[in-house]
C-alpha cells in the first residue's frame, strides 16, 4: 500500500512539474481505484500531452464522474466544459454540446467564479461558429470581464483573443488585429498555462494568414518555435504549429524549410488528429508540386486522400502539370458535388484558397466562358482567390507535358476559381517575399493602409 501509495505521490509530482510522461507512466499504473478525482484529472492532462487523446478523455470523463458524485460542482464544470472542447475538435458537435450543457448546468445558481468566465468563453466560440456574432461577443466580454475581476490570466487571454477573433468575423481588421497582439503579449510573457498558450498561439497564427499578414503571422510563428521546443516531442502542439510554419514559408518562399515542417507535422499529428495530418499532407504536396517535384505531389496527395481528407485543387494542378486537363476537370467535378468536397482544401475549410495560372494560357476569354460549377451550385458562396504565377519549375514541366490545347488547361482550372475582370494591386507583403508568393486578403481587410503604395501587376483577387 505504502508504495502504491509512493508511486502516486510521484506522478502528482510529476504533473505539477509539467513532466508528462513521467506523471503518465506513474499515474497510468496505479489501480485506477486508489486514484483521487484530482489524480484522474492530472492523468487526463497528461495522456493529452503525449498525444493519446482517447486515453485522455477516458480519465477526464473518470475525473468528472468523480468530481460531480462529490458535489465539487464547480470542479465538474470544468472538466465537463474541457470534454465539451476536446469532442468538438474531433467533429463530434452532439457529444460535444451535451458536455457544453451540462458544465452550464453545473453552474446554475453559483456565485459568480471564474468557471463563468470559461465556460462564457466556450459559448461564445460555439455563437461564433454558429453565425450570432453579436451574441458571441457579448459573451467574450463577459468572459474578459469575469477573469479581470478574478485575475485569471489564462480566461483573461481567451476572452481578449475571442474578442479580437469576432472584430475581424465582423470586418473590424484593424481592432481585432490590435486585440489579437494583445492577447499575444502574455503568451510571450509566459503568463499563461501551457494549454491556453498553444489555443492562443494557433488561432492568432491563423487568423493572421487568413488576412494575409504575413509579416505579422511570421513573427508570432517564429516566436512560438521556442515554446514549442519546450514541449514532449509527442505533444499535439508542435505538429499543429508546424502546419502553420509551414504555410509561413511557403508564402516566403522557403519551399525547403516548409516541406520540412509539413512532412514533420503529418507524422506527428497522426494519432493525435489524423485529418490534420491529413492537412499537411495535403500542404506537402502543394509545396513539392510547386517545387516541380510532381511524383513527390502525387504521393503526399494520396496519403491526404486516404485518411479522407480531398486533395483539391492541388490535385487538379498537379494534372495539369502532367499535361492531364481532363482528369484534372473530371477531379474537381467529382469533389464539388461529392460529400467530401466539404473537406476540400478549396472549400469549407479556414485554409485559404489558393489557385496558380494555368500554364500560359492566352485565352483569358475562352477561360471565362469555362464552367463554373461552383457558380451553378445553389447557396454556394465563392469565397475570394488569388491566382499567381506558377513557379519556374512547375511551368517548365507543364509546358513540357500539356499537349492538350491551352484553352482545356484554362477551362479545367477555372474550376478552382473565376478569372478577375479587372487589375489590382500586387499584394506582396514584405520586401523578402518572393515575386511568386502571395496572398489574398478579404474585401473588407484594410491591412496594409498606412503601408506603401504598391505597384499594379497581374495578380488577381475575386
Amino acid at each position: 500500500m505504502a508504495e502504491r501509495t509512493a508511486d502516486i505521490e510521484r506522478g502528482r509530482d510529476a504533473a505539477r512539474r509539467e513532466a508528462w510522461a513521467e506523471a503518465y507512466d506513474e499515474l497510468a499504473a496505479a489501480d485506477p481505484s486508489d486514484l483521487a478525482p484530482d489524480d484522474l484529472e492530472s492523468l487526463s492532462d497528461a495522456a493529452w500531452w503525449l498525444s493519446k487523446i482517447d486515453e485522455s478523455i477516458g480519465a477526464r470523463q473518470q475525473a468528472y464522474a468523480g468530481f460531480a458524485a462529490s458535489g465539487d460542482k464547480l470542479r465538474a464544470a470544468s472538466n465537463a466544459g474541457r470534454l465539451s472542447v476536446e469532442h468538438f475538435l474531433r467533429e463530434e458537435p452532439a457529444v460535444g454540446a451535451g458536455w457544453l450543457m451540462r458544465a452550464q448546468r453545473h453552474l446554475e445558481g453559483q456565485s459568480e467564479c471564474i468557471e463563468h468566465g470559461f465556460l462564457a468563453v466556450l459559448e461564445a466560440t460555439v455563437a461564433r461558429f454558429t453565425g450570432d456574432l453579436d451574441g458571441a461577443m457579448a459573451l467574450a466580454k463577459r468572459a474578459t470581464a469575469t477573469a479581470v475581476r478574478f485575475d485569471n490570466r489564462d480566461v483573461w487571454a481567451m476572452g481578449i483573443h475571442t474578442e479580437g477573433l469576432l472584430l475581424i468575423a465582423r470586418g473590424d481588421i484593424a481592432d481585432g488585429l490590435a486585440r489579437l497582439d494583445e492577447a499575444m503579449t502574455s503568451v510571450v510573457a509566459g503568463e499563461l498555462g501551457s494549454f491556453f498558450t498553444g489555443i492562443v498561439y494557433c488561432n492568432v497564427i491563423a487568423a493572421c494568414l487568413e488576412l494575409a499578414d504575413l509579416r505579422r503571422a511570421h513573427e508570432w510563428s517564429e516566436a512560438s518555435r521556442a515554446w514549442c521546443e519546450t514541449l514532449p516531442p509527442e505533444s499535439p502542439y508542435p505538429g499543429m504549429c508546424r502546419i502553420n510554419r509551414a504555410e509561413v514559408s511557403s508564402l516566403r518562399g522557403a519551399w525547403s524549410e516548409a516541406e520540412a515542417e509539413s512532412s514533420r507535422a503529418s507524422r506527428e499529428l497522426m494519432s493525435f488528429d489524423p485529418m490534420a495530418a491529413a492537412q499537411a499532407f495535403y500542404g506537402t504536396g502543394e509545396i513539392r508540386r510547386r517545387m516541380g517535384n510532381l511524383a513527390g505531389a502525387e504521393e503526399s496527395f494520396a496519403r491526404a486522400h486516404e485518411i479522407g481528407f480531398e486533395p483539391q485543387p492541388g490535385l487538379a494542378l498537379l494534372r495539369l502539370a502532367q499535361g492531364k486537363p481532363d482528369a484534372a476537370r473530371t477531379g474537381l467535378r467529382i469533389a464539388l458535388t461529392s460529400e467530401r468536397g466539404a473537406g476540400c482544401a478549396g472549400r469549407g475549410s479556414s485554409r485559404r484558397r489558393w489557385t496558380s495560372h494555368s500554364p500560359r494560357a492566352t485565352s483569358r476569354r475562352r477561360a471565362r466562358r469555362a464552367p463554373s460549377l461552383m457558380r451553378s451550385r445553389p447557396g454556394t458562396r465563392r469565397p475570394p482567390s488569388t491566382r499567381l504565377p506558377p513557379p519556374r519549375a512547375e511551368r517548365s514541366a507543364s509546358r513540357k507535358a500539356t499537349s492538350e490545347p491551352r484553352s482545356r488547361a484554362s477551362a479545367a482550372l477555372s474550376l478552382c476559381g473565376r478569372r478577375s475582370d479587372f487589375r489590382t494591386r500586387r499584394l506582396w507583403l514584405g520586401r523578402d517575399m518572393p515575386s511568386r508568393c502571395g496572398a489574398r486578403r478579404t474585401r473588407t481587410t484594410p491591412a496594409w493602409s498606412s503601408g506603401p503604395r504598391w505597384p499594379r501587376s497581374n495578380v488577381s483577387v475575386r
